[in-house]
């Protein structure tokens, strides 16, 4: 049980997944799309999530001890299933490309705007190939360790109530079915990286039930930051500011100052660095991980670099534009319902049905 990972860990691992670029423009999404209202799409999400939790802990409890990649095979058969492992991997690709040229231009326009985007990308990506070519023990305590960058942007927030109304989150109940959809989607897939269970849990200690327990909690926990930080620029911004302000959480951040601090955005972006840094890691692991597998070769190491050269050239090319980053990003939409909630919806079914058949036993423990 040397090299298995903690609940502890896969807890924090899970909640630094799903935590990065998105959650620092997803109030002004929710403003723009649900109004006031914005903000209960979040407790909407969390609890579709842990349904989708539950679809992903019944897959576990068939499969617990061999790679998710393994048993799309075993599901779906040899041929359809090395096809999916080969969308899976594109999705992991596809999102270390959105999350690379959102947060590099964001750090060229509040950090380093003399800094040409190609050099910030290029030394981001050395980062993420250091991380990411390590085995997924060594990632995932990398990811735990970082949890204190999370509980700094709390404290700054909750530094910042002083200058809240809460008039601004009245009146309730003003959203109509169609913006909610719109609104759940948004946060849904700011959200997502809690699939990245299905990657880790063979690796991990404990029972199924201890692996469930796992994904409520990390669930909980990110729910709660999410909307934690969303009240907050919901009560600090008027509904016509945050409806115009691209980024709330950054111009929050820019009205505190501690005396000698005057810039207390520039500071947190240098630390929420090693955030994204973390969730991009995870994404070119799986990348790599994932056409290993298809290639049937147990090292991956090699495959990071493959991927990390692809990744930055594509990046580089949307970073500079917003347009294109925008049509890729409608891109990855499309590819996260279908490979988040789609295809293991699917795989569910399929794996219910060849049980009540007699052909997949349960692993439960």
């Amino acid at each position: 049980m040397k090299n298995k990972i903690s609940s502890s860990q896969a807890v924090f691992f899970l909640i630094q997944s799903q935590i990065g670029v998105g959650i620092l423009g997803l109030p002004h999404l929710l403003m723009k799309d649900m109004g006031h209202d914005g903000w209960m799409a979040i407790i909407l999400a969390g609890v579709f999530i842990q349904i989708i939790n539950t679809i992903f802990i019944y897959i576990i409890q068939k499969y617990p001890d061999i790679s998710f990649f393994q048993a799309l095979i075993k599901v779906y058969g040899k041929w359809i299933g090395r096809i999916l492992i080969g969308l899976y991997t594109i999705y992991f690709a596809s999102i270390c490309i959105v999350v690379l040229s959102i947060f590099t231009r964001m750090l060229g326009i509040w950090v380093l705007p003399l800094t040409p985007n190609w050099v910030i990308n290029l030394l981001l990506m050395i980062s993420i190939v250091y991380i990411a070519k390590e085995k997924i023990t060594a990632i995932v305590r990398f990811n735990f360790i970082l949890t204190p960058l999370l509980l700094m942007l709390s404290l700054l927030m909750l530094y910042s109530l002083k200058g809240t109304n809460i008039d601004y989150l009245m009146p309730f109940f003003q959203t109509d079915l169609s913006q909610f959809q719109l609104g759940l989607k948004d946060v849904v897939l700011s959200m997502n990286g809690f699939e990245m269970i299905l990657i880790i849990s063979p690796f991990m200690k404990g029972t199924i039930k201890k692996r469930y327990k796992v994904m409520t909690i990390s669930n909980i926990c990110t729910t709660l930051f999410y909307l934690f930080i969303t009240l907050i620029c919901f009560m600090f911004f008027s509904p016509i500011e945050l409806d115009v302000i691209p980024n709330p959480v950054l111009y929050l951040l820019k009205t505190i100052s501690f005396g000698i601090i005057e810039r207390t955005d520039l500071i947190f972006l240098s630390f929420w660095v090693f955030v994204i840094l973390a969730t991009l890691s995870n994404y070119l692991y799986f990348c790599a991980n994932g056409l290993a597998s298809l290639l049937k070769t147990k090292e991956h190491k090699k495959y990071v670099y493959y991927f990390a050269i692809f990744i930055y050239a594509a990046s580089c090319f949307l970073a500079n534009d917003n347009f294109r980053i925008q049509r890729f990003n409608d891109f990855t939409t499309i590819a996260q319902i279908s490979v988040i909630y789609t295809l293991p919806i699917i795989m569910a079914i399929i794996i219910f049905i060849k049980h009540r058949k007699g052909k997949v036993k349960s692993h439960a423990s």
